[in-house]
């Protein structure tokens, strides 16, 4: 008779975890983008799995997850967006970090390369429905306006009937630019940070304290400044979306020099939430202010000094 050990609760339990992160990436993804709120973390999964040199797994995960949510909404068209969305964060940023060995260079790479094909990719959808890219981009938000406006009490309908409905079209047709591409930013920032939260020595604590940006990009922020001076034209709104971009990036260097205060200080826990929460929804302003004189007066090692 063979006598076979009983395995302990904790190995049972690592064996299940150890098999629940091999196949999140299957499901977990299409789960979370058909959820609104946690849309913006779907493509973590891939992140981590191609992080760990197993892109070809990330590959098939991200087939398997298209063919999950075309089994759903039955409708091809409806795959674009999670595939870019996946294929830009979850694979081709971490991708880039392992060519670079630098976070702020492969986001650049990665960045550009999902705007680009973003981009390209409307035009595609535009052309095939005969119509240029401005009214090919109209005719959706119509179109999703109608819907919303269908379901009971949408806080829409109350802007509809405050700005009209021609107005509210253009407000949102000029704020799509940065509004598209600022969320994206703030995706690739969720995704790393939880990343860094969930991957041991993947970066250093120091990391989030040391970010800095080029001190070139004052320059196409002067540019998107002296273009914001032609209101109510073409390069008016170019100007201002430029603006608000450039002035996330701003925003981050200004929370990176809050950061590395915060490390020295040893400020953990609720109170290092409370001054990010504080500085990210209250005083917004004063972080874009703080990253973009840090070009000039370097902050850190003007102050870390004393």
């Amino acid at each position: 008779m063979v006598i076979r050990k009983r395995k302990s609760p904790k190995a049972s339990s690592g064996a299940a975890q150890s098999w629940f992160l091999w196949a999140a990436p299957f499901f977990l993804p299409a789960l979370f983008f058909q959820s609104s709120l946690f849309a913006f973390v779907s493509p973590l999964p891939f992140f981590i799995v191609t992080l760990k040199n197993r892109t070809w797994i990330s590959l098939v995960a991200l087939f398997t997850n298209a063919a999950i949510i075309y089994s759903i909404e039955k409708d091809p068209s409806i795959l674009i967006l999670p595939v870019w969305f996946w294929f830009s964060i979850g694979i081709s940023f971490p991708l880039f970090i392992h060519r670079f060995r630098r976070v702020p260079i492969a986001f650049l790479y990665s960045y550009l390369l999902a705007v680009f094909s973003l981009i390209a990719g409307i035009f595609i959808l535009a052309k095939g429905q005969h119509m240029d890219a401005v009214t090919y981009l109209r005719s959706e938000i119509n179109l999703g306006m109608d819907r919303l406006l269908a379901i009971p009490d949408h806080p829409i309908k109350k802007w509809v009937e405050e700005q009209g409905r021609t107005e509210l079209i253009h407000n949102l047709m000029v704020e799509l630019p940065s509004g598209t591409m600022i969320a994206l930013v703030a995706c690739y920032w969720f995704n790393l940070l939880l990343a860094y939260r969930a991957i041991p020595g993947f970066l250093s604590k120091a990391f989030w304290g040391a970010y800095r940006n080029p001190e070139w990009l004052v320059w196409p922020t002067l540019i998107f400044a002296g273009l914001y001076a032609f209101e109510e034209h073409a390069l008016y709104y170019i100007g201002m979306n430029g603006l608000k971009v450039l002035s996330v990036f701003y925003g981050f260097q200004g929370l990176s020099i809050a950061t590395y205060f915060l490390n020295q200080r040893q400020i953990f826990g609720l109170i290092r939430a409370v001054i990010y929460g504080f500085m990210i929804f209250i005083v917004s302003p004063f972080a874009f202010a703080l990253g973009f004189f840090d070009l000039w007066f370097d902050f850190r090692r003007k102050f870390g000094q004393s």
